[in-house]
């Protein structure tokens, strides 16, 4: 029996079920983005699904950005927050920083976003709980290597826990697989029986899943 505590990265997450593509093989010129039906996604019931029986989930930490220029995604990925936030997952918020970037090809800047304080979130937030023994096992759902420095901080100065990852679908990371006590796999049969039901009541409000996602 073990205390778990879970990070997602959310962002991390979010590109891996939005990008990740199945190309048919009767129809080999054609990609169908099949994971894209899995973001209204529940990471309470995930975690809860990972963990055995005679364990226990202690927290799960939802760490993301608002895209603040992006209106109607802003608008989305609050309503997810809410539900999320409903369940008892924590909250933590990072943020985007606009950056310019040179197109190596014709040699023009272009104005992007890159999201910024989430790995330092997270491995703040896996440090400070392994040293106030808030879990026996904590598992890192992300595939950023930035990450690696969080697990060998909770080796050198709590020893006695273990860090596992479970990278999004489709993802992986030699780094992180080689530094983390243990994994976990992000299937789509996990994705499939973790999911949030259409209509979410929130308060005294009801939240649905967004058309695109279904």
């Amino acid at each position: 029996m073990a205390r778990y505590c879970f990070y997602v990265d959310g962002f991390n997450v979010y590109h891996a079920l939005n990008d990740n593509c199945h190309s048919s093989d009767k129809n080999p010129g054609t990609s169908d983005y099949k994971y894209r039906k899995y973001k209204w996604l529940d990471y309470k019931k995930l975690a809860v699904n990972t963990v055995g029986p005679l364990d226990t989930v202690v927290k799960v930490y939802y760490f993301t950005a608002f895209a603040k220029w992006r209106r109607d995604s802003v608008l989305r990925h609050k309503s997810y927050i809410k539900v999320l936030r409903s369940t008892g997952v924590e909250i933590v918020q990072g943020r985007f920083m606009r950056k310019n970037i040179r197109c190596h090809n014709c040699n023009t800047d272009f104005l992007t976003h890159e999201e910024k304080g989430t790995d330092v979130n997270i491995a703040l937030q896996i440090a400070q709980d392994a040293i106030d023994d808030i879990y026996d096992r904590a598992i890192i759902i992300s595939s950023d290597s930035d990450l690696l420095p969080a697990i060998r901080t909770v080796h050198k100065y709590a020893p006695d826990k273990e860090v596992g990852v479970m990278f999004p679908i489709g993802r992986n990371s030699y780094h992180l697989k080689d530094g983390a006590d243990f994994r976990r796999k992000m299937s789509e049969r996990l994705l499939k029986t973790s999911q949030f039901d259409d209509s979410m009541q929130v308060g005294s409000s009801i939240i649905t899943r967004p058309g695109h996602w279904s």
